[in-house]
């Protein structure tokens, strides 16, 4: 083998083990930039409690919500879509969005999920195994939450990709680095065990991270990290571009006191913050 072969296998083998690392190559600094603004539900319920629109929003108002983002033009991608657009360049539609669930809702799959199949709108659910089907009976949530069986015929649909939210829901920026370890790793067994595909991206409970958990996290098999804008105006949120790699990746929380236009007008300045923003 010439120096000049020897070299380009060196280089390539570079290149082939910072892809399976999850390291991304997109150019940051190019006009043509994605940008993509993520929306961050929880759960959909009528006659929710006063005090807790942050985590519910009624069955009007988020089909109200996907009406409008399709009419405002649009395109909803699974989260996955944007790590295979920085990772191996696969293209994205123009104005992207991502819809995302936190925690893993029965509603989920009663409420969202038929008007997510009637749209063709893609999203993905961040799902804390260890309330996997759990009803209020239990004592343990406040609200039932799917069971496997109804998690796997969303996977299959096409329409709901779902990934990991932690094993039990605690900051993972206060656990011990064993007790990271459980939160991660269970998670991402359960998932792959019961809904037979991988699972690679894990959002973060309450938005709590630390360098410890983005280390515990590439260790335990995670591809991409994904936070919680913790913005307490709207004027604060943000989105997303190859900046923020696929460690720092935040969402905008919506909530069952954000109108259509609300909406609107949250995402535009998220759209625009993302020139400024460096998450530190």
């Amino acid at each position: 083998m010439t120096a000049k072969k020897r070299i380009a296998a060196v280089v390539t083998a570079i290149l082939l083990l910072m892809l399976n690392s999850g390291i991304y190559f997109a150019d940051s600094g190019k006009e043509d930039e994605i940008v993509l603004p993520v929306l961050m539900y929880h759960n959909i319920v009528d006659g929710y409690a006063e005090g807790t629109e942050g985590a519910n929003i009624t069955p009007e108002l988020f089909k109200k919500h996907m009406q409008g983002i399709l009419a405002r033009g649009y395109t909803p991608i699974f989260v996955a879509d944007y790590y295979n657009y920085i990772v191996r360049g696969k293209a994205l539609p123009e104005n992207p969005i991502a819809i995302t669930f936190d925690d893993g809702y029965l509603s989920n799959y009663t409420v969202a999920y038929p008007i997510l199949k009637e749209m063709n709108i893609p999203a993905t659910i961040f799902v804390v195994t260890s309330t996997v089907g759990l009803g209020t009976d239990t004592g343990k949530v406040s609200y039932p939450h799917f069971t496997w069986e109804q998690a796997r015929e969303m996977q299959q649909s096409g329409i709901v990709d779902i990934q990991s939210h932690s094993h039990t829901h605690k900051r993972m920026s206060e656990l011990s680095i064993a007790e990271l370890q459980m939160e991660l790793r269970l998670s991402k067994y359960y998932i792959e065990k019961n809904l037979d595909k991988n699972c690679y991206i894990f959002a973060y409970p309450y938005g709590g991270y630390d360098e410890d958990t983005f280390r515990m996290a590439k260790y335990a098999g995670y591809k991409m990290q994904i936070l919680v804008n913790d913005a307490e105006k709207p004027e604060d949120f943000i989105a997303n571009t190859s900046k923020n790699g696929l460690e720092k990746f935040t969402r905008i929380t919506v909530g069952g006191n954000m109108s259509v236009e609300d909406l609107y007008q949250t995402i535009d300045i998220a759209v625009r913050n993302i020139k400024d923003f460096a998450i530190k």
